[in-house]
């Protein structure tokens, strides 16, 4: 007599079914926090995904943001490649007033996540330091990720916080514009 054999079902495919079958489906968030509270524990989990685009409306210099009698702006360049890995870089200017002479700048790169609970962004890489305004060589804060693959294409963002030395401002991030990139973290 010949043996059932029956695929392997991941948890993740059961939870799908199980939402789906009493009329809820798994949402693609939108995420505007930070950085994901969900752990990526191993590839078989999810992957990284292109983002699809709909109405993302980037920041890459903020508007102008007043802390005590200095008026300045956050900044971030585009996701871009650097060798083999992903990169952001984040920095500040300078727009009028009396500034401290460097602000403590970090910078958060983020690749598109996709799992059974939808897609987000996740955080993958930071870096941070205290800058002299203007970026440039030495005057901008780092944030790079490797690619374990180019052969994938992946959604990727970063954002900034600025915030100045000795001085009280507002909390807020700038994001950088989407891109997708062949580099798979």
């Amino acid at each position: 007599m010949p043996r059932l054999r029956c695929p392997r079902i991941s948890i993740g495919v059961l939870a799908c079914v199980a939402l789906t079958s009493v009329g809820l489906t798994p949402t693609s968030a939108a995420a505007t926090a930070p950085s994901s509270s969900v752990a990526i524990t191993s590839p078989a989990d999810g992957h990284f995904a292109p983002y699809p685009g709909g109405s993302v409306t980037p920041l890459v210099v903020s508007g102008v943001i007043t802390a005590g009698s200095c008026k300045y702006r956050q900044a971030i360049d585009d996701p871009h490649r650097s060798g083999g890995d992903t990169s952001i870089h984040g920095w500040w200017l300078k727009y009028s007033g009396t500034c401290p002479s460097k602000a403590n700048v970090d910078v958060y790169l983020q690749a598109y996540w996709c799992d059974f609970l939808g897609c987000r962004w996740v955080t993958v890489a930071s870096g941070s330091g205290d800058f002299y305004q203007g970026g440039g060589s030495g005057r901008r804060a780092n944030a790079r990720e490797g690619c374990s693959s180019t052969a994938r294409l992946v959604g990727w963002r970063g954002f900034v916080d600025v915030d100045l030395i000795g001085v009280s401002d507002p909390s807020g991030y700038t994001y950088s514009v989407i891109k997708n990139l062949y580099c798979s973290p």
